[in-house]
């Protein structure tokens, strides 16, 4: 034991006495008592080499207060090819010598064939080799708070595929070795030296972000390993490439309720939003913050005319109103003639451009302007104007939307968007005929996204792969893609939602999928299961812990993309946040 009097000495008082402890107890060989606080140090031994995962970062992700210490030593490469070349010699010919004992013999076919990767991996690959030596230092104001900690820290170690000791006996020099003293003592360095490969290093860096708080972010709820609050503002450009959203998850893993919390939060910021619901999910948030609810279907008298060409339909610097709009048709009508031939589609653009040409619009812009004023929607043609100009067999795939069941696209478009919240609810449509009504309402409200471009706005897109999966077409697929891609300029953010994985990736080898992804800043990955992870990892950088972690999610925890961070969520909503989500008042 070691009293150290705070008292100066012959009038002298330094800098030294101010910090150095006034207690010290070295007697316990488990541990090290310092000013009433308890410290005791562990050792790893031993970790795999090849490890492609940061197996440190769970570490500093606890509740539990220790100091991490990991210091590294460059080896000479010549010196290092040189001594292995020797050593594979001598190891092989111990090889011969060993002969039927099998033990041994194993052991030194280890060392041989562990030799000759290193050596191999410097030759070829130009690596360089390093000697790594790592502790851990725990503390707590009571033995055991300590003891118990150490247990905890010691289990995750291990399940992340490392050995681990206690520094009995030793205590003072890890502790030391802890300290930003640079005191690597050789006591220690022989039982924790391990080599590394330069390749192999970034697995050791603990330094991830523990959370992320952006200034003037929305809440998203908590870290799950040491319950720091996340705020994210993805509309944040000196950080995000874009503000695009991506979020995958089983049915009933959370993925509506934080899509539905991300909507109310960004409504009482007053931001535009609009919503593709496909399956009613929406509503009830709609009406309870007084936003506009959109239904379409059998039932209803809302009319959306899929021809109408809008004066914001033009991006920036573009021209060429009815050849924009044509181009975007013939996606749509592809949707309807799944098979359609190329004669069959030159006879409808041809007839597209008659109908248009009927009212007057032609190929000049300013066929579109009526008295100085852009033509509103009665100046445009309808389906019925184009039905009646197709051959027979043309005309008994469009029926249903002319004359049957889907007649209310057959209308002049009498939808209002002047709320900052809207939602498109296309339920009543049914399996089979919601991806049209998708398309129609992607357009308008696309239109309405590009006419103030200083204001910040998202569109939510559920059960996206309709539209970009097998059931669409490339020019469909196009159209949405170019959305993502352009909707940062306009202050826009496009949200991608779907359970459906693998219909996302399987339009043309899932190139629209994965473009849609790689223009997302943000990804969200809520539970899934095995065979969606096995397409998912095919176009993201999933390690396989990260992999094991989204196969056992509960309801509500999801792994986050944000920028390069990648965090483990626990998505929180206060009371009166589920109320309104759920149906409360």
């Amino acid at each position: 034991m070691i009293n150290i009097s705070n008292s100066y000495i012959g009038g002298i008082f330094t800098k030294r006495d101010y910090l150095s402890p006034s207690y010290v107890n070295l007697n316990n060989p488990k541990y090290i008592e310092i000013d009433g606080m308890y410290y005791s140090s562990l050792l790893i031994v031993n970790y795999n080499r090849e490890n492609d995962d940061l197996i440190f970062k769970s570490l500093v992700n606890t509740n539990v207060g220790l100091y991490l210490s990991i210091y590294y030593e460059k080896q000479d490469s010549y010196k290092v090819i040189k001594d292995l070349t020797y050593n594979i010699g001598n190891v092989k010919v111990d090889m011969e010598k060993i002969g039927e004992n099998r033990q041994d013999s194993e052991i030194a076919a280890f060392t041989y064939n562990d030799a000759k990767y290193i050596r191999r991996e410097m030759q070829i690959n130009n690596e360089e080799l390093y000697f790594i030596y790592t502790y851990i230092t725990l503390y707590s104001e009571s033995k055991e708070e300590l003891e118990y900690n150490l247990n905890k820290i010691e289990g995750l170690i291990r399940s992340r595929g490392m050995q681990v000791k206690r520094a009995y006996f030793r205590q003072e020099q890890t502790y030391l070795a802890s300290l930003p003293l640079m005191q690597n003592s050789i006591d220690i360095k022989e039982t924790t030296k391990r080599n590394v490969l330069t390749n192999s290093i970034i697995s050791t860096y603990p330094f991830i972000s523990s959370a992320i708080f952006d200034e003037e972010g929305i809440f998203i709820g908590e870290n799950i390993y040491n319950d720091s609050l996340i705020f994210i503002d993805k509309y944040d450009e000196t950080k995000y490439k874009n503000a695009n959203m991506c979020i995958f998850g089983t049915s009933g893993a959370g993925k509506s309720f934080f899509t539905k919390l991300m909507i109310l939060r960004y409504a009482i910021l007053n931001l535009e939003q609009y919503i593709i619901d496909p399956d009613r999910e929406y509503t009830i948030l709609g009406e309870n913050l007084n936003g506009t609810v959109i239904k379409l279907g059998p039932s209803s008298k809302t009319y959306v005319n899929v021809l109408d060409i809008r004066e914001e339909s033009l991006e920036e610097n573009q021209e060429g109103y009815l050849a924009t709009k044509i181009g975007k048709l013939m996606g749509f009508f592809k949707l309807i003639f799944e098979n359609i031939k190329e004669k069959e589609k030159s006879e409808l653009e041809k007839n597209l451009i008659e109908i248009y040409k009927e009212k007057g619009i032609t190929f000049e812009d300013k066929s579109l302007y009526k008295n100085g004023r852009f033509k509103n929607a009665k100046d445009m043609p309808k389906l019925s104007d184009l039905y009646n100009k197709l051959d027979k067999q043309m005309k008994l795939k469009l029926f249903p939307f002319v004359h049957g069941s889907l007649k209310f696209l057959n209308n002049y478009t009498n939808v209002k968007l002047e709320n900052k919240l809207i939602i498109a609810d296309i339920y009543e449509l049914g399996e089979e005929n919601i991806k049209y009504a998708m398309f129609i309402f992607i357009e308008l409200f696309w239109d309405r996204i590009k006419k103030e471009r200083n204001n910040k706005k998202a569109i939510y897109l559920d059960e996206i792969w309709r539209l970009i999966g097998v059931t669409s077409n490339k020019e469909v697929a196009s159209f949405i893609y170019k959305i993502f891609k352009t909707i940062r300029k306009y202050g826009g953010s496009g949200v991608a939602i779907t359970q459906d994985i693998s219909d996302l990736f399987s339009l043309e080898e899932g190139t629209y999928g994965k473009s849609i992804l790689n223009n997302s800043s943000i990804k969200v990955f809520f539970n899934l299961e095995e065979e969606n992870i096995k397409v998912l990892e095919k176009y993201t950088n999933l390690s396989n812990k990260e992999k094991i972690e989204i196969k056992s999610f509960e309801r509500g925890e999801c792994l986050m993309f944000v920028g390069q961070e990648h965090i483990l969520t626990k998505i929180k909503a206060a009371d009166f946040e589920k109320e309104l989500i759920k149906g409360g008042k």
